[in-house]
């Protein structure tokens, strides 16, 4: 007895230190938004990315592979919009942030090439949209805050104001340009127009004759050559000045629609060469601005442009043919012909927000096909897919006319086929037609009484965010923002009733079918044994016994109103083994063993706070693998007891936050994190070691 219980120790250490050991490795899919770009300019493939994550990302061969930046600290709500390397010295380089919470910011600064960053004390707190250095001398820096402009002269170490405290005008400064001749001379963009000073901000001068007033300064670029020529641009379109700023010219050519220019480059060899980069696609003049010609599509929106001043003396691509843009939705994008075409080059950047997860029950273990949709990408999202785990992924959203997919199911019977749930009902997409079809008649319950009626163009759109289905034989079940529905074909759907409705009950008539599968904006539905379904809500947690026909609500806070994220039953086990519900909620995770009639809070070895989602080994149905704020936990004891799964942060990526898990067949786990896409498991065949079978 002694012998069997010191084995058992022994393998329960190994256990532990194989999760402790535990790497995670992320793997796509790639693109996202690039709100900054940077290049050395003594090492011009070596490029530095921004995020509105927080992140930086470094590339040191021209775009072809990126890494995260892990010295870089910073909350995920903020923003960094403003990179520089100093062309002076190229191991410093100075990061401007700001946040979306709330006013805080500032300047940071790396003096080793970015693999560790420190704040610089004289700006911090302020909420930095523009930052610049002075061509005259790289120690100077200028920033524009919330607050106004402020000005560095010794690398970052100390910073004064430089314009007027408290001023009526002189504030929520997006835009900052220091005149290549002298220091002193300062322009800023304000919320509203434009001002320069001559004098280091001693005094201060409206720039505003020929602009249209209440214009949104969004960017400043004086012409290298010829500093008198100036341009702005605003949301009242883009300007020229060849006064240097004294007056402006509105320029021509580009749609009004096309007018938010967030930035916009001169080209340093041919200076009548001008490349704007707007919410509508990226633009390029090369006569000043006179005409103009958009080489983008206009779905584009561009935050940033680097020009490869350097690549003619390297390579035999044509002089100024290359350059790269940094882009909401599709990340850095590259170009060899000056435009003609682009391609990405965002391998290992991650910027993806990934909704939904799920392997094809198809494939093989050994090579898991698996489809992953995004959010908020328009036609550089829908859902991807990789059969290599991650080495590579092919786009699938012809069709899907740039919706969010919430939710994917795959149907194998009677033929196989992929479903999304989308803001706009649900979308199919089979191999035979490779592009996805919007599907669904909806049987809409009235909401004043009456019989359900077809869904009429009259209705809302209904937002489907949680597809399930218990096995090939059995129907589909949709949550959705009005209520639960089922359907036998993925194409007719009719409503489930809840407690409250006609079945009779008091969970709130037709206000609940508002809310029945709304949780934080996802749902959850699932199974369990024999006929038994839970449906999850903001409002709670509602279980049928008869496979849907009737419904009874559930509390499982003490009566308390809990929000629950998701919901997981074990695979059967035996008759004598009772299958575990387990929910997961804002506060913690909740487990049932008789069918949801009552719940405990349980998991043992949890850090406090919510958790997003669950996920049970189907080779084994007592390993589970838990998703929260901390990260990944599992569980070898059907959910007694959870520890640690990998480190409790991916140094690279900051805050390891995660959306959801899922286990594959062959026990290998899979991690949706918040800001940065997927990530792998350490890339081994399993994240657990095979339970010990009991000695004889």
């Amino acid at each position: 007895m002694r012998i069997r219980l010191a084995t058992l120790l022994i393998l329960a250490n190994m256990i532990l230190a194989s999760g402790l050991d535990a790497k995670w490795v992320a793997i796509g899919p790639y693109g996202g938004d690039a709100r900054a770009l940077a290049a050395d300019p003594r090492d011009p493939d070596r490029m530095y990315a921004g995020t509105r994550t927080g992140q930086v990302y470094l590339t040191i061969d021209a775009g072809r592979t990126w890494t995260p930046l892990g010295g870089l600290q910073l909350p995920s709500y903020w923003v960094v919009d403003q990179l520089f390397v100093d062309p002076n010295n190229n191991q410093v380089v100075y990061a401007g942030v700001w946040s979306l919470r709330d006013k805080d910011g500032g300047v940071w600064k790396s003096a080793d090439r970015g693999r560790t960053w420190n704040a610089l004390d004289g700006i911090k707190g302020q909420s930095v949209r523009a930052l610049a250095l002075a061509p005259t001398d790289s120690r100077t820096l200028v920033a524009g805050t919330l607050e106004g402009v402020f000005r560095s002269s010794d690398a970052g170490a100390n910073w004064e104001r430089i314009s007027p405290l408290n001023h009526d005008e002189i504030h929520s400064v997006e835009s900052v340009a220091i005149d290549p001749r002298d220091a002193n001379i300062v322009y800023a963009g304000t919320w509203h127009l434009a001002w320069k000073t001559s004098d280091g901000g001693q005094r201060w001068m409206p720039i505003k004759k020929g602009m249209l007033d209440d214009s949104d300064v969004f960017s400043i670029t004086i012409d290298p050559k010829n500093p008198d020529t100036v341009y702005a641009t605003a949301c009242s379109g883009i300007y020229r000045s060849d006064t240097a700023g004294a007056l402006w010219k509105r320029i021509q050519g580009i749609p009004s629609t096309s007018r938010r220019t967030h930035t916009l480059v001169i080209e340093p060899r041919n200076t009548n060469i001008v490349y704007a980069g707007t919410t509508e696609g990226l633009w390029r003049t090369e006569d000043r601005g006179e005409t103009w010609k958009r080489l983008t599509a206009h779905t584009w929106s561009i935050n940033a442009i680097v020009l490869d001043t350097q690549q003619a003396a390297r390579d035999s691509i044509s002089d100024a043919g290359r350059f790269f843009i940094a882009m909401d939705h599709g990340g850095v994008m590259e170009t060899l012909d000056g435009g003609a075409r682009f391609r990405g080059a965002n391998w290992g950047f991650a910027q993806r927000q990934v909704s939904r997860l799920v392997a094809d029950p198809a494939a093989p273990p050994e090579q898991p096909v698996l489809y992953a949709s995004v959010l908020h990408d328009g036609d550089f999202g829908g859902v991807f897919m990789t059969n290599n785990r991650g080495a590579s992924w092919q786009q699938l959203s012809a069709g899907l006319k740039g919706h969010d997919v919430l939710s994917l199911l795959i149907v194998t019977k009677p033929s196989w086929k992929l479903l999304a749930g989308t803001p706009d009902g649900v979308f199919e997409y089979s191999p035979d037609k490779p592009i996805w079809q919007q599907r669904g008649k909806w049987q809409v319950p009235a909401r004043t009484g009456g019989a359900s009626s077809a869904q009429s163009n009259s209705q809302p759109p209904i937002t489907v965010r949680d597809l399930y289905q218990r096995s090939p034989e059995e129907p589909i079940l949709a949550a959705t923002s009005l209520g639960l529905f089922e359907s036998a074909d993925g194409e007719t759907w009719r409503p489930l009733l809840l407690d409250g409705d006609s079945n009779g009950g008091s969970g709130g008539g037709s206000g609940h079918y508002a809310i029945t599968s709304t949780v934080n904006g996802s749902a959850g539905v699932n199974g369990s044994a024999g006929n038994q379904l839970a449906a999850a809500s903001a409002l709670g947690l509602s279980i049928s016994r008869d496979r849907g026909r009737n419904w009874s609500a559930v509390r499982l806070n003490g009566g308390q109103p809990l929000r629950i994220y998701n919901l997981a039953a074990s695979p059967a086990i035996s008759p004598d083994v009772p299958q575990q519900l387990l929910a997961a909620t804002e506060a913690g995770l909740m487990r049932s063993s008789d069918g949801g009639a009552t719940w405990n809070s349980n998991g043992r070895g949890l850090p406090g706070g919510a958790v997003a989602d669950i996920s049970f080994d189907p080779a084994n149905p007592r390993q589970v693998l838990l998703a929260g704020a901390a990260g990944a936990f599992y569980s070898l004891d059907g959910g007694e007891w959870y520890s640690r799964l990998g480190p409790p942060a991916a140094a690279d990526y900051g805050s390891f936050e995660l959306n959801s898990v899922l286990v594959l067949a062959n026990s290998q786990a899979l991690a949706v994190s918040v800001n940065n896409g997927l990530f792998i498991q350490d890339g081994r065949d399993g994240f657990l070691p095979p339970q010990p079978s009991a000695s004889k």
